[in-house]
């Protein structure tokens, strides 16, 4: 589960029915003024994500959501390839937070330590700022990628398997990385096929 907010309390999944596989979600408790209360709830299916070059120019980004949508973002989700060993761009002012889809995991180089194996589906959080690099295992891989404000948002990552959550409000984005996934927001139903996202948004 991913969640980010300005409160000091995390926010839990909201009432999401997950019977197949690992779904992670973001949890934001604080929106710019203005924003109306509502709810939200809009499927994001993974062959309309946004294809982008990477700031460093040495790859590509599949952009699965940001806010806002326009201009410089609070917070983005993103998938990328990374094909061979090389440096990551910067992002001074953002904290960042990584994990492994598909291969056989990476080293990460953040200001001259290494880190140890990240293995799939074990997310690690770094700054934005730092100088990072990295060293795939085994040959190309596909990460997850979360990128958010550090003076604006708190933001935390985890993969889970089928269950039931409770979540209190917030807006929260639920990713499937198994199989088609059956998910249940109140008595709302939807089908996630793979790599497809729910953003649910009940702040």
């Amino acid at each position: 589960i991913l969640s980010a907010g300005q409160s000091s309390d995390v926010d839990r999944p909201s009432g999401e029915e997950n019977r197949h596989q690992r779904a992670p979600g973001l949890s934001r408790s604080a929106l710019p003024p203005g924003r109306e209360h509502a709810q939200m709830i809009r499927l994001l299916p993974a062959g309309l994500y946004t294809e982008m070059p990477w700031k460093n120019g040495q790859g590509v980004t599949r952009e699965v959501a940001r806010y806002p949508e326009a201009g410089e973002y609070d917070w983005r989700i993103s998938l990328a390839t990374i094909r061979q060993p090389g440096p990551f761009s910067a992002f001074p002012g953002y904290l960042r937070n990584i994990s492994v889809l598909e291969g056989g995991g990476m080293y990460l180089t953040i200001d001259g330590q290494r880190s140890a194996l990240i293995a799939p589906f074990q997310a690690l959080g770094f700054n934005g700022a730092s100088s990072v690099s990295c060293e795939i295992v085994g040959g190309p891989l596909l990460d997850f990628n979360v990128i958010y404000r550090e003076a604006a948002l708190r933001a935390t990552v985890s993969w889970c398997g089928a269950g039931t959550w409770s979540h209190q409000g917030g807006l929260r984005i639920l990713f499937n990385a198994g199989p088609a996934l059956r998910v249940s927001v109140g008595d709302q139903r939807y089908l996630l096929e793979h790599y497809d996202s729910l953003l649910v948004d009940e702040t």
